[in-house]
């Protein structure tokens, strides 16, 4: 990984671990609120003008209180990225060698 890339995921997430287990304790405005994020517009155009990452799939966590991103490129590259209702957006990994794996419909992986 880049070490841009590996600066930029530091000083957006100076505890991934910790907000993990925060999302699973606290609501998430707090869990985000102890972390260094940013505003979700902000943080996808980095990841765009960056590293040519594109949103691959999102969904909201079971009390909908955040959303939950993949970004990925073509080469691999990766991110995760929750976003609060207030629209605080934190990096929460990221990596390389993503693969897209697509099942058909009603086959079970």
């Amino acid at each position: 990984m880049p070490n841009s890339k590996k600066s930029m995921i530091a000083k957006l997430t100076a505890g991934a671990i910790a907000l993990m287990s925060a999302i699973m304790v606290l609501p998430v405005s707090q869990a985000t609120a102890q972390q260094a994020c940013l505003v979700r517009d902000d943080v996808i155009k980095q990841l765009d003008k960056q590293y040519g990452e594109k949103v691959s799939g999102r969904g909201l966590t079971q009390s909908g209180e955040a959303m939950v991103e993949l970004f990925a490129n073509k080469e691999g590259s990766w991110t995760l990225v929750v976003t609060d209702v207030a629209g605080q957006s934190c990096v929460i990994a990221a990596g390389d060698a993503w693969q897209k794996v697509v099942t058909p419909i009603g086959v079970v992986s």
